[in-house]
């Protein structure tokens, strides 16, 4: 959150900061800053703090990492299902889609680990915008049934997980698992 107010000697060590860094680098882009700073434009502040307003608080982030993960384990899965099964199957509703930029912070936390840290490359060449919040009540649903899985120490999914999976998102009601 950008703060509506600074004590002067909070102003004075970013005021500093944003001086050494116009030395280093471009003057022009610093002078402004430091100006509010020195001033105390309280409602400049938005132009001195150029970091996202609010965090990510770490149930995303969380969430964010274990349906990628779980879209990994899927991924594996599939791979190695005879081209009958595949067949068999409609893959195409357990298909990561991506997040709704606009309306989800999912969406800012998988492009910084997909693009910035390297992880996840199987989706670096992805358009993984959905422009719609659906999704991800799909991969919540979905992603219960991971969680019970990983609970009962499965950590590989076989055909009739991904049945499951795929029921779960054809019924609007909970699937009791009998055989796991």
């Amino acid at each position: 959150m950008i703060p509506e107010t600074l004590t002067i000697a909070e102003r004075q060590i970013l005021a500093n900061q944003f001086k050494i860094l116009s030395i280093i680098g471009d003057h022009n882009n610093y002078e402004t800053k430091i100006e509010i700073l020195e001033n105390g434009f309280t409602e400049q502040y938005f132009e001195v703090f150029d970091v996202a307003a609010e965090e990510i608080p770490i149930e995303i982030c969380e969430e964010t990492t274990q349906i990628l993960h779980m879209f990994r384990r899927i991924a594996d899965a599939t791979e190695k299902l005879s081209e009958e099964e595949k067949y068999s199957l409609d893959l195409e509703k357990i298909k990561f889609e991506g997040f709704d930029a606009q309306h989800d912070t999912h969406f800012h936390y998988m492009r910084f680990m997909v693009h910035t840290m390297n992880l996840w490359p199987e989706y670096k060449e992805t358009y993984l915008n959905s422009h719609s919040r659906f999704p991800l009540s799909k991969y919540r649903k979905i992603l219960d049934y991971q969680y019970y899985l990983l609970d009962c120490d499965q950590y590989d999914l076989n055909i009739d997980d991904l049945k499951c999976m795929i029921e779960l998102l054809s019924s609007s009601k909970k699937i009791i698992v009998q055989n796991a």
